[in-house]
C-alpha cells in the first residue's frame, strides 16, 4: 500500500473534475432542484482566511450531500467586488481598484479550486464587471420609475476618514464599521430607496422562512414598529396669515372659509386678499395687487393655493421683507401639469429661486397623494430650487378642493408634533423636548430668548454619538427654550420646552411629550430639571411606572383602563392613530468611485432624468482623481461630463455619486441563475425554476445590511412581476467566527492570524476542511489548534490504510454501518458536522479491529466520507475499481430491520443536570461516547465555557463538569 500522498492525490482529483464539469448545475432538468448559497466574499488582497474555509466547506458538504440524494444542485460562486478597501489602496499607492481587484479575485479563486470545493464555475460573477452593474443600474431605474428611489436633502452620517456618507446599518456604535472613524452628521443632497414601504411585508414575512430566531428578532428589532398616536401641541405664538387663493377661488370658496375661522379661534390673524380675475388670470397682475396691496413681515405666515403658490413665490422674489414661513399647497413652478389653463401665456415662468429661498425662515411642500391637477414631480422641482420640506398628505379632495380640508390646517399651524406609544398618558405630559437636530430650533429662533445659550448646546450634541446620547444609565442633560411654551390640549397648560440630546431626530418626528411620571429617562430629565411629576396611571411601587392601570387625574377618563383610554383620549384631542418605524430609508448614495455609477444624469435646470437602458452600462470613468475631497471622486472625470454632453446636450451633468455596494449583493443571488444573459437581469422561467435559495450560509454580522435589503429586492421585483416567490433564502444558517489559537479574534495587529494555504500544504486540503467541521458546531465560536489537526490527519490516514483489509468476503461490519449512515445523514441534513464526523470515527475505529472489512461496507464509508474529504474518498473509491466518481453515486441507504439492539442510551448531565441524551453503539469506547455526547443541546448548556473533565459510567450516563 502507499503511502497516503495528499498533493498529488488533491492536484489529480481538482484537475479531473474541472475537466469532467463535474459540478454544473442542469437547467430545465428533471430532477428536483436545490438551490445551496454561499454569502459570496469581498476579494482582499489577504485572500482566504480561515473563516471563509468553515462557512464554504459547511455548504460544499450540504451539496455533495445533496447530489448523491439525487439533487439538481445549483451551487455558485462570485465576487462582491466593489468596495471601499481597493479605493482605499488606490488612494494610497496610485494602483487602480480595477488592477487590484482582479489580483485578488484570481487569488481566492485557486484557493478554493485548491480546497476542492465543488462550485459550478459556468456561473462564476463579478460585481464590478459593466456585464454585473449593468443590470444594478437597470434596477435602480426600475425603482426610479416606480416611485421606490428618491433623492432629497438629508441629515446623514458622514464619515470623515472615508469621506462618504454611510446608511444606518453601517454605523457601530458611532463609528464607521470599515474605518472606525467617529461618524459626524452632515445635511446632504442623496439618493433613498424606500424600504419602509415594506416594512410591515419585512415583519411579518420573517414567520414564514426557516432562520435562527435570534437573527428574526434582530430584523424586528431594527424595523422597530411602534403603534401609537399622533398629537400636535399648539405653540404659544400668534402669526398673521396670509392666504393666496388659486384659480377660479377665492376667500369665500373650497376650504378657505373654513381654514379662516379655524385660525382664528387659535388667535392668529388671518387675510384673505381677492386677487384680480380669479376665472381668467393674468399672473403678472396677480403679482402686482399683491405687491400693493399686501405686507408682510417676520411674523407673517404666507400659505399659497394652487396658482396661488405661482403668485406666492414671484411676490417673494421681489418682496423686501422676510417672512416666518412659506407653505404651498399643489404647488408648481412650470406648465408640465395635468391641465393646460390660459394663464400659462402670461407669464415667463423664470424665477429668482435664490433669493425667494432667502426671503423665508421655514419652507414646507404640501403634496396631495391623490392629486389630478398637479403631478408629483412639481414639489420636487419646487425643493430641489428654494430646500424645504415635502409633506405628502390624503386630501379630502383632489388638490384640496373640498369645503373643509384638516391636513391644510394640521400642515400650516405652528405646533409640536410627537409620537407617542402611550395616548393614555397625555393628562401626564408636563414639558416637551425636540432634539438638537430639529428644525424648530431654527425656525422659531427669533422668539427664543436664550437664542445663544441653545445653538451652543446643539452644536455640542453633535459632536455625541446617538449610543452615547440615548444611554439609560447617562446624565441627562438640555436647555429650555425660553419664550417659547407648548400648549397641553388635555390639561389646557402652557409646557416648557427643552432641547436635549437624549431624543433622536431619526425617530419618529425627533420631538417627544415627556411624561415624566410613566417614562424613566423623562423621569430623570424632569428631576434635574425641578419639572412637574404628575402620575396618570395607578398602581404599586415607586415612580416612574410603566406598567397597565387605571388613570388617575386624567379628567372625565379616570377610572379607564390603559386600553380604554388610548383610543378615547387620541379621539378626543385631534390625535391620529399612527404607525411609526424605527427603520429609515435606504440611503444608497455614497461619495465614492469603485462602485456602480447612479445612472441618472441632470439637465441644465438641475431635473434628474433616466438614463435610457440603451445606454447601460453607463460605464465608471477611469480618468479620476481618487483622493478624497469631501466630493464623490467621479466628479473629477472629464470624460464623463464629456460623455454626458455628447448624449444629453450642452449643460447636462452627470450623477457623481455611486451606489451603496449592498445594491449589488441584494439581487446576485437572482444572477446566478441566468449568469450570461445580455438582455435581462434573468430569464423569467430560470427565475421560477432555482429561486427561492433552499439554503444559505453566511455571517450573522449581515442581519440588518444585506438580508435585510435583499428582502426587500425580492418583494419589490415580485411586486412589479418579475419574481414569483416573497422570500430569497427559504433556510439560513450562520457560521461562528473561527478564533485564533489565543481565542481573540483574528488580525494582523495580534499577530493571531491562520493562513489555511499553509495548513492545506501541510495538512492537506481535506484534513483542514474535516478539521474545521469537527471543532464544534457550525454556528458557535471556536479557536484555532494546530495541534488538534493532526488528529483529523491521522483519521484520514487510518482510512487511507482500511483499503488493506477490504475484501468481498468476510464478517460484515453488522448493523453499526446501518447505525452509522442514519446518523451521518441526520446529521448533515441538520448541517450538524461535528457529530456526523464523529459517527465516521466510531467506524472507523470498528473497522480498524477487524482483520477484514466487506468491500460494501467500505463502499458505504466512502460514500458518507466523500462530502468531507473529497480528495481521498475519489483516490480510495477508483482503488476499488470503480471508473465513475465517487461524488456521482448515490448515497447510502439502510434498512430499518439493519439497526439491531446492540445500541445504548445514555443520559447526558451539565454540571449534574440531565440537559439531553444519546444512543451509542454498545460496542463505542469511552473516548467516542465523550465525542458524541457534545450535542447541539449539550452545547448550548455549556455555553462556551471551560470542560473541566468528561465522566463516562458505562451503560448509565455521561457526566460533563464545567
Amino acid at each position: 500500500m502507499t503511502k497516503y500522498d495528499h498533493k498529488d492525490i488533491e492536484e489529480k482529483w481538482q484537475k479531473f473534475w474541472a475537466k469532467q464539469d463535474l459540478y454544473k448545475a442542469v437547467d430545465n432538468s428533471d430532477k428536483e432542484k436545490y438551490y445551496i448559497l454561499d454569502m459570496f466574499p469581498y476579494p482582499s488582497g489577504s485572500g482566504l482566511h480561515v473563516g471563509h474555509v468553515e462557512s464554504y466547506t459547511a455548504t460544499d458538504i450540504y451539496s455533495r450531500f445533496k447530489r448523491m440524494q439525487g439533487y439538481n444542485v445549483l451551487h455558485p460562486m462570485g465576487w462582491d467586488a466593489f468596495g471601499l478597501p481597493a479605493e482605499n489602496y488606490a488612494v494610497k499607492t496610485g494602483v487602480p481598484p480595477q488592477e487590484t481587484t482582479d489580483k485578488s479575485t484570481d487569488v481566492f479563486r485557486e484557493q478554493i479550486k485548491s480546497l476542492g470545493l465543488s462550485y459550478d464555475w459556468s456561473r462564476e460573477i463579478n460585481t464590478s464587471s459593466p456585464e454585473y452593474y449593468k443590470w444594478t443600474q437597470w434596477l435602480f431605474l426600475l425603482l426610479y420609475k416606480n416611485k421606490l428611489a428618491y433623492k432629497k436633502k438629508a441629515t446623514v452620517n458622514w464619515c470623515p476618514g472615508c469621506q462618504t456618507v454611510l446608511a444606518n446599518e453601517q454605523v457601530v456604535d458611532g463609528e464607521c464599521e470599515r474605518c472606525d472613524s467617529a461618524v459626524e452628521k452632515k445635511e446632504l443632497s442623496q439618493w433613498f430607496f424606500n424600504i419602509l414601504k415594506y416594512a410591515d411585508e419585512l415583519i411579518d414575512g420573517l414567520d414564514t422562512v426557516d432562520w435562527p430566531e435570534s437573527t428574526k428578532l434582530a430584523q424586528k428589532n431594527w424595523i422597530g414598529k411602534s403603534e401609537g398616536a399622533i398629537f400636535r401641541f399648539p405653540l404659544n405664538k400668534k402669526f398673521r396669515y396670509v392666504i393666496l387663493h388659486g384659480y377660479a377661488s377665492g376667500p369665500e370658496k373650497h376650504f378657505l372659509p373654513w381654514l379662516r375661522r379655524k385660525l382664528e379661534e387659535q388667535g392668529h390673524s388671518v387675510e384673505i386678499p381677492t386677487l384680480p380675475n380669479s376665472d381668467d388670470p393674468n399672473i403678472e397682475e396677480q403679482v402686482k395687487y399683491v405687491n400693493e396691496n399686501v405686507n408682510l413681515d417676520e411674523d407673517t405666515i404666507l400659505l399659497g393655493h394652487s396658482l396661488g403658490t405661482v403668485v406666492a413665490l414671484k411676490y417673494l422674489e421681489n418682496s423686501n421683507s422676510k417672512i416666518h414661513e412659506l407653505v404651498l399647497f399643489g404647488g408648481f413652478i412650470d406648465t408640465d401639469i395635468n391641465v393646460d389653463r390660459d394663464f400659462f401665456e402670461t407669464f415667463d415662468w423664470k424665477f429668482d429661486f435664490e433669493n425667494i429661498k432667502d426671503k423665508s425662515r421655514s419652507i414646507k411642500i404640501v403634496r396631495d397623494e391623490s392629486d389630478d391637477s398637479i403631478p408629483p414631480e412639481q414639489a420636487e422641482k419646487i425643493e430641489r430650487r428654494i430646500g424645504g420640506e415635502i409633506i405628502d398628505v390624503q386630501a379630502r379632495k383632489p388638490h384640496f378642493r373640498d369645503s373643509e380640508e384638516p391636513e391644510v390646517l394640521r400642515t400650516s399651524l405652528p405646533s409640536i408634533e410627537v409620537f407617542t406609544t402611550r395616548p393614555d398618558t397625555l393628562f401626564g405630559a408636563t414639558y416637551m423636548i425636540v432634539s438638537p437636530e430639529n428644525s424648530l430650533v431654527e425656525k422659531y429662533a427669533k422668539y427664543i430668548e436664550n437664542i445663544d445659550e441653545v445653538r451652543s448646546y446643539v452644536e455640542s450634541a453633535k459632536a455625541k454619538t446617538d449610543i452615547e446620547r440615548s444611554s439609560e444609565e447617562r446624565e441627562k442633560t438640555g436647555v429650555e427654550l425660553k419664550g417659547l411654551k407648548a400648549i397641553n390640549e388635555a390639561t389646557k397648560e402652557e409646557l416648557p420646552v427643552f432641547v436635549a440630546d437624549y431624543v433622536l431626530n431619526t425617530y419618529a418626528t425627533g420631538s417627544i411629550m415627556a411624561v415624566p411620571a410613566h417614562d424613566e429617562r423623562d423621569h430623570q430629565f424632569a428631576e434635574k430639571m425641578n419639572l412637574p411629576i404628575v402620575e396618570v396611571v395607578s398602581g404599586e411601587g415607586d415612580l416612574p411606572r410603566s406598567e397597565p392601570g387605571v388613570l388617575i387625574n386624567s379628567g372625565e377618563f379616570d377610572g379607564f383602563s390603559n386600553a380604554e383610554a388610548r383610543s378615547k383620549i387620541t379621539e378626543a384631542f385631534g390625535g391620529e392613530i399612527k404607525t411609526t418605524y424605527k427603520l429609515r430609508d435606504w440611503l444608497v448614495s455614497r461619495q465614492r468611485y469603485w462602485g456602480a455609477p447612479i445612472p441618472i444624469v441632470y439637465d441644465p435646470e438641475g431635473n434628474p432624468h433616466p438614463i435610457p437602458e440603451k445606454y447601460l452600462p453607463w460605464e465608471l470613468p477611469t480618468d479620476v482623481d481618487y483622493q478624497p475631497k469631501g466630493t464623490a471622486p467621479l466628479g473629477s472625470s472629464e470624460e464623463l461630463k464629456k460623455r454626458t454632453e455628447e448624449i444629453f446636450g450642452e449643460g447636462w451633468t452627470p450623477e457623481i455619486d455611486t451606489m451603496d455596494t449592498f445594491v449589488d449583493s441584494s439581487w446576485y443571488y437572482m444572477r446566478f441563475t441566468d449568469p450570461q444573459n445580455a438582455d435581462e437581469f434573468a430569464n423569467s422561467e430560470k427565475l421560477d425554476s432555482w429561486l427561492p435559495v433552499d439554503m444559505y450560509i453566511g455571517g450573522a454580522e449581515h442581519t440588518v445590511l444585506h438580508l435585510l435589503y435583499a428582502r426587500f429586492f425580492t418583494k419589490v421585483l415580485r411586486d412589479l412581476g418579475y419574481l414569483g416567490i416573497d422570500e430569497p433564502f427559504q433556510s439560513l444558517r450562520h457560521q461562528g467566527m473561527i478564533l485564533g489559537p489565543d481565542g481573540n479574534k483574528m488580525s494582523k495587529s495580534k499577530g493571531n492570524i491562520v493562513n489555511p494555504d499553509e495548513m492545506m500544504e501541510r495538512f492537506g486540503a481535506d484534513t483542514v476542511r474535516m478539521y474545521e467541521m469537527f471543532m464544534g458546531p457550525l454556528e458557535q465560536a471556536k479557536a484555532w489548534s494546530t495541534d488538534n489537526m493532526i488528529g483529523l490527519r491521522r483519521f484520514l490516514e487510518k482510512s487511507w490504510r482500511l483499503q488493506e483489509k477490504v475484501t468481498e468476503k468476510s464478517e460484515t461490519a453488522g448493523s453499526i454501518v446501518a447505525r452509522t449512515i442514519k446518523k451521518v445523514t441526520e446529521d448533515i441534513e441538520n448541517l450538524q458536522f461535528n457529530t456526523a464526523i464523529s459517527a465516521l470515527m466510531i467506524l472507523a475505529n470498528d473497522f480498524d479491529k477487524k482483520e477484514k472489512i466487506l468491500e460494501a461496507d467500505f463502499e458505504a464509508y466512502l460514500r458518507l466520507l466523500a462530502p468531507f474529504a473529497p480528495h481521498i474518498t475519489e483516490e480510495m473509491y477508483q482503488n476499488l475499481g470503480y471508473k465513475t466518481s465517487v461524488h456521482s453515486t448515490k448515497w447510502p441507504e439502510f434498512k430499518e430491520e439493519d439497526l439491531s439492539l446492540d445500541e445504548l442510551t445514555l443520559a447526558v448531565q451539565v454540571d449534574g443536570k440531565v440537559r439531553d441524551s444519546i444512543t451509542v453503539p454498545s460496542e463505542a469506547n469511552e473516548e467516542e461516547i465523550k465525542q458524541m455526547a457534545r450535542t447541539e443541546k449539550v452545547e448550548k448548556w455549556i455555553d462556551g465555557r471551560e470542560v473541566k473533565k468528561i465522566i463516562v459510567i458505562p451503560g448509565k450516563i455521561v457526566s460533563i463538569v464545567l
